[in-house]
């Protein structure tokens, strides 16, 4: 029981040091962000911008980030676990090539066509798109692809040997970089300064993670080896891999074709809704799974049945513990929190009466969004990616005919609702097929923390709703002084919960507590 104990403390010590630099480094791209909308608004050009961004990204997440962590890591863990250095050496450096080999070509294909591709997603779109922006910042971006490959494999390594600090703030470099040259440059060039950033970044991004690989034992050797067990293994599962953690980001892609559909403006204004309702998601759910993941894989490796459902009860527990209370915070107070991030200069009251509508719908499936990460991760452990596969393109099917609808009765927020009832509904069938496949997942357990933790939001909810309410007629319109307001409301609220889930005797509270306080007294 001790041991038992000892364990998850350790688990949360780690989650809570990848929580605090991945706020660091979401925090930053929300300046970033900030700096895009005070600049340029939201526009034609701030749309190509979005989409010349967003392909290599579609790709990063679709190729390199998808396959480099949801498949490398298992592996990868394997092989540590056999202690044959030789052997990690040629895997690892076959792969590392493999991967620069494929993203380089695909990279300069779509430098090469990419005026053509821009031609087409504007022929798509109704004409909507500015397709000569579109084309310049999408050529200076698109080499990232190579360089946050290379950067996601990095991380997958230093996380497989427990280092999860610094590939959790390493993203913070682009963000910092890409309002450097926003502020430099953009009087002179535009919003192509925002581009330049990106490439930048990314090249310094990998850069900081490379002293982490000291200690590893592994050494780079400019070799490749397709006979390679380890790496066919990779690769063998690279297609359903590629489509079910990729399903996010193709619904995406059907959201901005919406989206951009429905006139200038609209495909910023869902993204940045996006990204404000990925603050917490991307915080919290990606620092539970980031430290669990490799967990699971060694237990799944080891058949140690027990120690995964402990695993995925904690995770499943914990994701609802932050994401409930934080989805339902930002629904109440989406308008101030989009009004003090966005509003000013180029960005006016009406754009922030659009994106916070948008993150009400897109807020209300954070905590399916959390649970997929862990659902997903527990299928690929056990090396099954054609179960999350098949889920996946059923979602993608979904989402399109939801988006087709939705968009009809809420304009551009029917995109975000589609979304966020696609999670949902993807949560629901993966749940029921593992449960089928490897037995009792302390359900009643999860449940009855659920319970406490809906009861404990309510009534942070209510004094949250009120207390905005009442104060806000105390407080100027200023941007100082309603983010004191806003400053005010989330630490009471937060209070408040916290202390309710604590009187309520919940396990997750006393742990994160416990991790915080031993922390702090090293």
């Amino acid at each position: 029981m001790q041991q038992n104990t000892d364990y998850r403390k350790k688990i949360f010590s780690a989650t809570f040091l990848v929580i605090i630099a991945t706020l660091i480094s979401k925090i930053s791209g929300l300046a970033r962000d900030q700096i895009m909308a005070g600049y340029f608004g939201i526009s034609y050009e701030t749309d190509a911008f979005t989409w010349a961004y967003f392909i290599p990204n579609l790709f990063r997440v679709l190729f390199a980030e998808s396959i480099i962590i949801a498949a490398f890591i298992p592996v990868y863990t394997l092989y540590l676990k056999k202690g044959d250095n030789r052997e990690i050496n040629d895997f690892v450096s076959s792969v590392t090539n493999i991967f620069i080999l494929i993203f380089t070509v695909i990279s300069a294909l779509i430098f090469i066509f990419s005026s053509p591709i821009g031609m087409l997603l504007s022929k798509i779109s109704g004409n909507n798109l500015d397709i000569s922006s579109f084309s310049a910042m999408n050529r200076i971006m698109i080499f990232s692809l190579v360089i946050m490959s290379i950067s996601g494999l990095l991380t997958s390594i230093l996380n497989s040997h427990n280092k999860f600090t610094v590939p959790a703030i390493a993203p913070m470099i682009m963000n910092v970089i890409s309002i450097i040259f926003v502020v430099l440059l953009a009087k002179n060039i535009g919003i192509v300064s925002m581009a330049i950033g990106v490439i930048i970044g990314s090249i310094l991004e990998v850069i900081i993670q490379l002293p982490g690989l000291k200690g590893t034992g592994l050494k780079y050797k400019f070799n490749i080896d397709f006979k390679n067990k380890a790496v066919r293994e990779i690769f063998g599962m690279m297609v359903p891999i590629m489509l079910s953690l990729g399903a996010v980001q193709i619904n995406n892609s059907v959201d901005n074709f919406f989206a951009l559909n429905l006139g200038a403006g609209n495909t910023t204004a869902l993204t940045f809704s996006w990204r404000v309702a990925n603050l917490p998601l991307g915080v919290f759910s990606v620092a539970v799974i980031t430290v669990l993941y490799p967990l699971i894989s060694r237990q799944a490796a080891n058949d140690n049945m027990k120690g995964l459902k402990e695993s995925f009860s904690l995770g499943f527990r914990e994701i609802g513990y932050i994401m409930i209370p934080a989805s339902l915070g930002i629904i109440i107070l989406s308008s101030p929190i989009i009004k003090i991030l966005f509003e000013r200069y180029q960005f006016t009251a009406a754009d922030t009466a659009k994106v916070a509508h948008i993150l009400i719908f897109h807020s209300s499936g954070l905590l399916f969004f959390g649970l997929l990460m862990i659902l997903n991760r527990m299928f690929y452990s056990f090396k099954n990616v054609r179960t999350p596969l098949k889920v996946a393109i059923a979602s993608i099917g979904i989402n399109f005919l939801l988006d087709w609808v939705l968009v009809k009765f809420l304009n551009v927020s029917g995109v975000a609702l589609s979304t966020s009832i696609v999670g949902a509904i993807n949560v629901l069938v993966l749940l029921i097929i593992l449960r089928k496949k490897i037995g009792y997942l302390g359900g009643k357990k999860i449940i009855l923390s659920y319970l406490k933790i809906i009861a404990a939001s309510a009534i942070m909810c209510a004094i949250i709703y009120y207390l905005w309410k009442f104060l806000s007629a105390y407080f100027s319109s200023g941007t100082f002084m309603l983010l004191l307001l806003l400053a005010i409301i989330i630490i009471a609220g937060g209070g408040v919960y916290v202390l309710l889930t604590y009187l309520f005797k919940m396990e997750e509270v006393r742990f994160v507590a416990n991790a915080v306080k031993g922390r702090f007294s090293r």
